[in-house]
């Protein structure tokens, strides 16, 4: 299930940080439309949760703590293979959206509601598809020694083998399933840095393909791809 959300900013502009504001209005949706669903995915630590999401912002011109914009317009995009979970966002947002609810943001901003609307998925019949990236996608390696987070880009040597492992480890743990998923970059750009809770991260964006069975392909698909995909990182798009 894919939604599209459309905001209108009180300021045009955002914090560097804004994945952190989308992903509280989230949190804060769940709550609000099933508190058992957000006591699941938020009240048992660090619980993966099949969903992702991506923002679109307007021409964005970055300086210092700030993203300022062209447009108080910006776009979200909620994609989940479990249509329940969008149906609660979609809900909360609903309710919202009659009540005139702004939802506040830092800095003396906030969020109000336009429209929404549930977006058409390409279905999946191949082995092998291309997908682009709607939003940057991590590639975390954890360093038990240091207990550090290394953040991966295409011209690391581990970063293909990081990748399918990440992809191994979600389809593991939401689907209780073993499934093998080869990665091959078609077109990825160079790593950008990314501030996302008080330190930055290495995102990667561009095209690549993946080999698997056609199931297996579009959960990923519907759920992302990468590390922390929850908190507004991995989200794709069919290209080919």
């Amino acid at each position: 299930m894919r939604l599209k959300m459309i905001f209108q900013l009180k300021k045009p502009e955002l914090d560097i940080e804004y994945r952190r504001g989308f992903l509280s209005l989230l949190k804060h949706s769940f709550q609000e439309a099933s508190p058992g669903v957000f006591k699941k995915f938020y009240g048992n630590g660090n619980t993966m949760k099949p969903f992702t999401f991506g923002v679109f912002l307007p021409k964005p011109r970055f300086k210092g703590n700030t993203v300022t914009l062209n447009s108080a317009e910006i776009t979200l995009n909620f994609s989940t293979y479990y249509s329940d979970l969008g149906i609660y966002f979609y809900n909360s947002l609903i309710k919202k959206r009659k009540r005139f609810e702004p939802y506040p943001l830092p800095g003396d901003n906030s969020l109000l509601l336009k429209r929404v609307s549930l977006q058409k998925e390409k279905k999946i019949t191949s082995t092998e598809v291309v997908f682009k990236t709607l939003s940057p996608f991590l590639v975390r390696r954890h360093h038990k020694e240091s207990n550090q987070d290394e953040y991966l880009t295409k011209n690391h040597n581990l970063f293909v083998s990081q990748t399918e492992e990440i992809i191994r480890v979600m389809i593991k743990e939401l689907t209780g399933k073993e499934d093998r998923v080869d990665f091959m970059p078609v077109k990825l750009n160079e790593g950008i840095p990314i501030k996302h809770y008080g330190m930055f991260v290495e995102g990667n964006t561009g095209v690549f393909k993946l080999t698997g069975t056609p199931g297996v392909l579009d959960f990923i698909y519907k759920v992302g791809i990468g590390s922390r995909r929850s908190e507004g990182f991995g989200l794709l798009e069919v290209v080919g």
